[in-house]
């Protein structure tokens, strides 16, 4: 059994430009594993995009991936569904408000326009032969019906007046059909209802025997404060928003100043003596 668990964000947290891990974020992490410390990336990607930023690090980094919804738990792979109804009424919220929509299985990305640019810049960080996401545009009703039992996740974005993106966040809230959150100010992020970074952490705590004083998460946005509250050491980076770092126990060095590293090192050089 680990004696440590360490969860980590992705974009602003682990990576440098949505892509680079630095080489002396790689040596700690690597470092730490040989001290019997367990690492996760946490995030809101898919699986399949979140092995490509596990493959910079090394295999031995586990992943909670869509919020939570899909994560690596002791008995293999865990998955919770977002469920048809709330699949359909996001659609219909999106559609109504003329909102761009994407959908997520661990594997396929749906998109209901162009591929938003974060995907395209994803998609254009990894070779082909690294990954085998798919992606599809949903262009109608009857196409989201055959897909919509195998949703994760979803997120619907803003179209810069953010007044539409707040009354699609309101009704989707009203439903009470599924979990909301939001990783940045322009989009809301759909999860399942009960489910979030925090849920996946506390089942990875009980199956590794781990508590929240010897568990550190490390985050910069909203999606990520679920998770902080199961950790003594919840660490705002240097670059998050002013929220988040009210709500974490420590604030650390930026994403670009190897923020991350910078707070396990000083941890564990003063644990040592």
């Amino acid at each position: 059994m680990p004696k440590y668990l360490v969860f980590m964000d992705i974009d602003g947290t682990l990576l440098t430009d949505h892509q680079y891990v630095t080489e002396h974020t790689k040596a700690t992490i690597e470092r730490l594993q040989k001290q019997d410390v367990m690492f996760y990336i946490a995030t809101g990607r898919m699986y399949e995009l979140a092995k490509i930023v596990r493959n910079k690090i090394n295999p031995d980094v586990h992943l909670v991936t869509s919020n939570g919804a899909v994560f690596d738990g002791a008995q293999g792979r865990e998955i919770t569904k977002l469920g048809g109804a709330a699949v359909e009424l996001a659609y219909l919220i999106a559609r109504r408000d003329n909102l761009p929509m994407m959908l997520f299985t661990p594997e396929m990305a749906y998109y209901t326009e162009q591929i938003p640019r974060f995907v395209a810049r994803n998609a254009a960080n990894f070779d082909a032969d690294e990954t085998s996401i798919g992606y599809a545009e949903v262009k109608s009703f009857t196409q989201l019906a055959k897909i919509e039992d195998q949703i994760t996740n979803g997120v619907i974005l803003s179209r810069e007046d953010m007044s539409r993106l707040d009354s699609a966040r309101e009704k989707l809230t009203s439903s009470k059909l599924l979990r909301l959150s939001s990783s940045n100010p322009n989009n809301i992020e759909m999860i399942p209802l009960n489910t979030d970074k925090g849920t996946a952490v506390k089942q990875i705590q009980r199956e590794q025997q781990v508590d929240a004083d010897h568990t550190f998460v490390f985050g910069d946005g909203l999606n990520d404060v679920g998770m902080m509250a199961e950790a003594k050491y919840s660490v705002a980076m240097g670059n998050a928003l002013p929220q988040v770092k009210s709500i974490a126990n420590y604030v650390t060095g930026t994403n670009y100043n190897d923020g991350l590293a910078q707070f396990l090192d000083d941890y564990f050089a003063e644990t040592a003596h």
